[in-house]
């Protein structure tokens, strides 16, 4: 037989863009109002999706999150970096990559960023989208819309 459990899936929606125009390139900074929930010891499986604008199409990004303390963390990150290609992430800690891509696909609306994985945190806490413009005072800008899909498994 099959065991299965209904854990059911939460979505929680950007209410409002959030901008990253740091003085300093690369500095990394929370997607405010884009997090969700977590409990110590519970399993959560999680996909952002956040379209995103650019200033110029010669400034990049970097996308990850950050979090409660963990035993377990896998995450994917994937962005636009030309029109045609994306920058894939494999990682299993908070704030990585710790550098920012070169180029975004598209000068202004249009670029597109997921992040997605599984965590089991050993803290309660919230699980927050972060990212950084690779360019010091070029907007990144997170757009509203953006959500966070979330369940426990």
């Amino acid at each position: 037989g099959t065991n299965s459990v209904s854990t059911g899936n939460s979505r929680l929606v950007l209410s409002s863009d959030v901008t990253n125009n740091n003085a300093t390139a690369n500095t990394i900074q929370d997607v405010t109002g884009l997090s969700f929930p977590v409990v110590a010891n519970q399993r959560y499986s999680f996909r952002f999706v956040i379209p995103y604008s650019a200033a110029v199409s010669t400034t990049g990004s970097r996308w990850c999150i950050n979090g409660p303390s963990f035993n377990e963390l896998a995450v994917q990150s994937m962005y636009s970096l030309t029109g045609a290609s994306n920058t894939i992430n494999y990682v299993s800690n908070c704030d990585l990559p710790a550098a920012s891509n070169a180029t975004s696909g598209i000068t202004g609306t249009g670029n597109y960023a997921t992040i997605e994985g599984m965590i089991r945190p050993t803290a309660d806490g919230s699980v927050i989208a972060r990212f950084a413009s690779e360019v010091s005072g070029s907007a990144i800008i997170a757009k509203a819309g953006a959500y966070v899909d979330y369940q426990t498994i």
